[in-house]
């Protein structure tokens, strides 16, 4: 996992390895500077099965979701990138 932060939002660059639900609570985790156990669950905001299959079966340029989660607006824009911005 590579996270790439910046001055604004927070990006994490999705590998074959990990699934989108699973790299959005480890970004904001790791932003937070604490556990993914302590954040609220994920699925509270969103399926996170639906969002994996979603987001997984998708070409780079063929994909737009939003949501927030945990303080955090959350924009998925292609399949292997993720934007986490504070809310």
């Amino acid at each position: 996992m590579s996270l790439e932060w910046n001055e604004t939002e927070t990006v994490f660059w999705a590998d074959q390895y990990e699934s989108p639900s699973e790299a959005i609570v480890t970004a904001i985790a790791a932003k937070e500077r604490v556990t993914e156990t302590k954040l609220p669950p994920l699925y509270n905001q969103i399926d996170p099965d639906a969002l994996d299959t979603l987001v997984a079966g998708q070409s780079n340029d063929s994909i737009q979701i939003s949501f927030t989660y945990s303080g955090y607006t959350v924009r998925i824009r292609d399949s292997e990138t993720i934007e986490i911005t504070p809310t």
